[in-house]
């Protein structure tokens, strides 16, 4: 079993990690954090570079490229903690628009490939979001979503709702339709997230129903998960190098700190780990990629690579002492970025539940040939 990378993805790897140290350093992350319009700049650097075309077939002017590829270029942009909105549109709406098939939808995943427009998704939590009319040529939406990633930089809404009869939709709005109301919502991660109000807001298209809707969003959260665990691990190999290059110059007692048992065991144990998350990741990856029932794989590398960043960018502040709990240090980058993560695109109790259930009905073996 070959674990390494292809001649082309490392390729991929190199050139996207060079661009983003140039073009993203964390003093631009901190830019974005301060005003979320400042992304759109990195964004365009990722298009040229036709990241956002990876999983777009040809037809639609994408590359037509597997999940394994994918993870490669998601790791870096979590290297880099690029915010969310490009991975949304160009994984999660992408695959919800490539399912569901039509002229708009066609048309949309084009201008995304082409780096035109990015589009968010608005996923309802507790409450759901309902569709009136939704057997009309025009229905409208009432409810409300949170959390939805950056909708001021986003041109279209994908909209995860049911109608009068709990059938499901997926509907698709501009973000700047009548009815839509976007408050922005604070958050650890300081990153753009908003809470998007329905009132009986104009759908523009409903592009999937029913059992359509149930498969398309079920693949585009099991493809999302994916992308998150590589942002992840990609964020984690990162925090890690931070922290070691750190306990290799600072001195204490006259010798560097990394000399000191406890803290090489901390760091040996953290690149375990994160080697761990990162084979799960790429395992995950090949599952879709081979036609598997990807779900459970999808789930169990989101929660591990999460919390293995989690747990790493921890590790790096308290090796970093006193200096690593400032906002002036870029640990604390690394931290919320890492939390965040963990909570979104599935919780870590409901995916442990969900592989829980999964390994009890024999789903998933526990041993595989």
């Amino acid at each position: 079993m070959d674990l390494g990378l292809s001649e082309e993805q490392t390729a991929l790897q190199d050139s996207l990690r060079s661009m983003l140290a140039d073009r993203f350093p964390t003093a631009a992350l901190r830019r974005c954090e301060s005003d979320p319009a400042q992304a759109s700049a990195i964004y365009s650097d990722l298009q040229q570079m036709g990241i956002g075309a990876i999983l777009i077939a040809e037809g639609h002017g994408g590359l037509g490229m597997a999940m394994a590829d994918l993870v490669v270029a998601q790791s870096e942009l979590g290297r880099a903690l690029v915010p969310l909105l490009f991975t949304e549109s160009s994984v999660m709406a992408a695959t919800l628009l490539e399912l569901a098939g039509g002229a708009k939808a066609g048309e949309l995943l084009t201008q995304i490939s082409a780096g035109e427009i990015l589009v968010s998704c608005a996923v309802p939590a507790e409450s759901q979001i309902i569709a009136s009319g939704a057997g009309e040529t025009a229905p409208t939406l009432s409810g409300e979503a949170q959390l939805v990633t950056e909708p001021a930089l986003a041109g279209y809404l994908l909209v995860d709702a049911i109608d009068e009869h709990g059938q499901r939709l997926t509907c698709l709005l501009p973000c700047n339709a009548a009815g839509v109301t976007i408050s922005e919502q604070p958050n650890l991660a300081d990153l753009s997230l908003a809470t998007v109000t329905f009132a009986n807001a104009p759908v523009e298209q409903v592009i999937a129903r029913g059992e359509a809707a149930d498969i398309a969003w079920a693949t585009a959260q099991d493809r999302m998960k994916i992308a998150i665990a590589a942002q992840a691990v990609g964020g984690a190999e990162h925090i890690l190098e931070i922290a070691r290059d750190y306990a290799r110059t600072r001195e204490q007692f006259g010798q560097p700190i990394g000399s000191f048992q406890a803290i090489a065991h901390m760091l040996a144990d953290a690149l375990v780990n994160l080697e761990g998350a990162r084979i799960l990741t790429f395992r995950a990856a090949a599952a879709m990629d081979e036609g598997e029932d990807c779900s459970t794989w999808a789930r169990m590398a989101k929660m591990k690579a999460a919390q293995t960043f989690r747990d790493i960018s921890a590790m790096a502040i308290q090796i970093h002492g006193g200096i690593g709990f400032t906002l002036e240090a870029d640990p604390q980058l690394f931290y919320r970025r890492a939390k965040h993560l963990q909570l979104a695109y599935g919780e870590p109790l409901d995916l442990q539940e969900q592989v829980g259930a999964a390994l009890f009905d024999g789903k998933h073996r526990v041993l595989e040939a």
